[in-house]
């Protein structure tokens, strides 16, 4: 079973930090399940998570972050990313909203 989560660009732009949250919430559910995917279809965004067997707890304590980066520049994105690695998150996807690039990122409690 997968779990898709439509997030309009407009969410994420007027409140990043509550589009995550609601990554958050949709990783807490009765079944565990895993981040898999971004797919940008217009305006929306669609989050996908994949079910996952019951002896693995996914994605359940995980915190999602939307971050618009520096640029397009290949050496700023790199940076950006390795930034984010060294502060304990995992980078999970990027797409555009307009002309910036933006990432989702994913810290688990042990990277804390």
């Amino acid at each position: 079973m997968i779990k898709i989560i439509p997030l309009n660009e407009d969410d994420i732009l007027f409140d990043a930090e509550a589009a995550g949250e609601a990554l958050d919430k949709a990783a807490r559910r009765l079944r565990p399940v895993r981040f898999s995917g971004v797919c940008p279809i217009g305006r929306e965004i669609l989050f996908v998570f994949n079910e996952c067997p019951d002896d693995d707890p996914g994605d359940s304590d995980a915190h999602f972050v939307f971050s618009k980066l520096p640029s397009r520049n290949f050496d700023e994105v790199s940076a950006a990313f390795l930034s984010r690695f060294i502060g304990g998150y995992d980078t999970l996807g990027t797409f555009f909203i307009g002309d910036d690039l933006w990432g989702l990122f994913k810290r688990l409690p042990e990277n804390a």
